[in-house]
């Protein structure tokens, strides 16, 4: 359990806060009425977003090979939200310097890698610290993880969950920008009764996002939520997949798995540079930081088991605008009275899915849940047909 001084102790530090999602995480904790503490790597950001949130934060400058520093700061507050990437390189850091501290930890990463990490090498001391372990408290992972364990409470143990993504308008930049390069060609971790790493991706196939939709082409993408929902939802197998044409410029679609095999071939390499750099040609980004969001995002998963097959879907505006309200009211949550848990912890394991899925239609969020083996819920709302080959 958390020590009583852990206990104490109020407010969330944002690390990462002059970031552009980072913002919207403090704006959103104030609006709240939480006490927040700016953090991050660099003094006039942090002075400046302190001016515009009416100098009403606290702000801490600290590196990441600081721990003393760090230690210090996660010590003043009960939570921390590393909103800072790439977490490959953020993650470790931050997270064990909160965990030492006796502080919760959250983050906005959609890394595989990254998380896995998290739980394997700090869950123990989390557990015994009595303090959370809640990555991926973003668009990617939460919400699909909210979707899916609300679907599946009203069903049995699934055979195959298969989810996939269409992102309209996403131009991922900076930090962002980053992390996409540097993941392709890593091991993809999917779920066949335990993880599993694929190295070569299977070919493209097809996806209807709606009834009156186009089928879209797929490619398998490594989504975190596969290291969320086995946690709570009885799945044998689990895949994701992300539609070519977010990921990549139309004509290459279909070339996208061979892309990730060469790059797989050549990391570790000394032509590892110059092939991401020719990668980055291809790819849909900038490594210039955009300060809008101007993306929308369908979302599909699809449940068999043995009482049928079940289609959730979600929609909505802004991958990076609606990761802002999901982190903060995540790090409100561990903030009340009554939050008890530790450890290494799904979005699902912590909210009521059906009360936060709602509480987010506010923010142009809408999903729909169809009966087993039917073809919609009978509200009006649409229904999506399960994936298929081409």
């Amino acid at each position: 359990m958390m020590t009583e001084r852990g206990r104490a102790r109020t407010g969330v530090a944002v690390y990462g806060a002059n970031g552009y999602t980072g913002r919207l995480i403090t704006r959103e904790l104030l609006a709240m009425g939480h006490e927040v503490t700016v953090a991050g790597r660099s003094v006039e950001p942090l002075r400046s977003l302190a001016a515009e949130c009416g100098g009403g934060v606290r702000r801490a400058v600290v590196t990441l090979d600081d721990h003393a520093g760090l230690l210090a700061l996660a010590a003043s507050v009960r939570t921390v939200v590393n909103a800072a990437g790439p977490f490959s390189r953020t993650c470790a850091p931050v997270a064990r310097a909160a965990v030492a501290a006796g502080a919760h930890y959250v983050d906005i990463s959609g890394e595989q890698h990254a998380i896995r990490a998290l739980f394997d090498n700090h869950g123990p001391d989390a557990i015994a610290n009595g303090v959370a372990l809640l990555p991926a408290s973003a668009y990617y992972a939460t919400l699909c993880d909210l979707l899916v364990g609300l679907t599946a409470g009203e069903s049995g143990p699934i055979d195959d969950l298969d989810i996939a993504y269409h992102v309209r308008g996403w131009v991922p930049s900076g930090a962002a920008f980053v992390n996409r390069l540097e993941g392709i060609g890593q091991p993809m971790i999917q779920y066949d009764n335990g993880f599993v790493d694929v190295v070569r991706p299977p070919a493209t196939r097809t996806v209807s996002f709606g009834p009156q939709a186009r089928p879209r082409r797929v490619t398998m993408y490594p989504a975190p939520e596969v290291l969320t929902i086995p946690r709570h939802v009885d799945a044998a197998r689990i895949r994701t997949s992300m539609t070519t044409s977010t990921l990549i410029r139309k004509p290459l679609g279909r070339l996208v798995p061979y892309i990730s095999a060469v790059a797989a071939a050549v990391r570790d390499t000394p032509a590892a540079g110059p092939t991401e750099r020719l990668l980055a040609l291809g790819a849909t980004g900038s490594s210039i930081r955009v300060h809008d969001d101007p993306s929308s995002f369908d979302l599909v998963a699809v449940l068999h088991g043995r009482d049928g097959t079940r289609t959730a879907t979600l929609s909505g505006p802004g991958i990076f605008d609606i990761t802002g309200p999901i982190a903060a009211r995540i790090a409100a949550r561990t903030l009340a009275a009554d939050f008890g848990r530790s450890g290494p912890l799904a979005a699902s394991e912590v909210l009521d899915p059906r009360e936060f899925l709602d509480g987010l239609r506010d923010r142009g969020v809408t999903y729909r849940i169809s009966p087993a083996d039917g073809v919609g819920d009978g509200s009006g709302g649409r229904s999506v047909a399960a994936p298929a080959n081409p």
